[in-house]
């Protein structure tokens, strides 16, 4: 097993690795959920023009339903479908959150790595 030691360049290098292999499938994992959520947001968009124009909608009409009641009566009919969307965009969210904290540790250990050169350049320089 490779050391997870980052005070070495052989540690750094290991860490770098899966560091790559974690941003490769941050950015799968991120591609995947934004293409559920373009479809969630579809079947939800889709699923309330249905409801729209379905004869049971309330029709608005002067002393009658109101354009509020009308759209509380489509938001029900379509509220499943609403939280799908609204979990699509939570995931993809938390995919983009992931993808940057990667990224971010990848730019940490880089940092890092010019460090630890740095000191075995001068370590074995007799300095």
């Amino acid at each position: 097993m490779v050391s997870d030691d980052l005070t070495t360049p052989v540690g750094i290098e290991a860490k770098l690795r899966r560091l790559v292999t974690d941003l490769t499938m941050a950015q799968q994992t991120l591609a995947k959920v934004r293409n559920d959520e373009v479809d969630a947001k579809h079947g939800y968009e889709a699923a309330k023009r249905r409801a729209l124009f379905s004869g049971d909608c309330p029709k608005v009409a002067r002393g009658g339903y109101t354009t509020a009641d009308r759209d509380a009566w489509v938001d029900e009919q379509v509220r499943n479908l609403r939280y799908q969307y609204d979990l699509a965009v939570a995931k993809r969210e938390a995919a983009q959150d992931l993808l940057r904290v990667v990224r971010d540790q990848a730019m940490v250990v880089m940092a890092l790595a010019n460090s630890v050169r740095t000191s075995y350049q001068v370590a074995g320089s007799g300095r």
